[in-house]
């Protein structure tokens, strides 16, 4: 496969996963009160902050790799910043 198809399948990935676990933490915690099962809520919530946390890190640990910049410091990944205006 090449090496640039396969960037791509990662960035993809992990703009997707990002934005999609923001998107539930943002309803779960919308509606954590409204449902009967407050505990279940809380329950998948903390989940999603978990994960969220993990792929924020891989996104992370990943461009810190692909652009190793010393002089500019700890900059924004681009697919957390993508993530982030996607589910504005």
């Amino acid at each position: 496969m090449n090496i640039e198809k396969l960037d791509q399948k990662i960035e993809a990935k992990l703009i997707s996963k990002i934005a999609n676990h923001r998107l539930m933490v943002r309803e779960l915690f919308g509606k954590r009160h409204k449902d009967a099962f407050d505990g279940l809520i809380a329950g998948q919530c903390m989940h999603h902050i978990n994960e969220l946390r993990v792929w924020l890190r891989m996104a992370e640990l990943i461009d810190k790799g692909k652009y190793c910049i010393i002089s500019i410091g700890c900059v924004e990944p681009y697919e957390t910043y993508y993530a982030k205006e996607l589910t504005k």
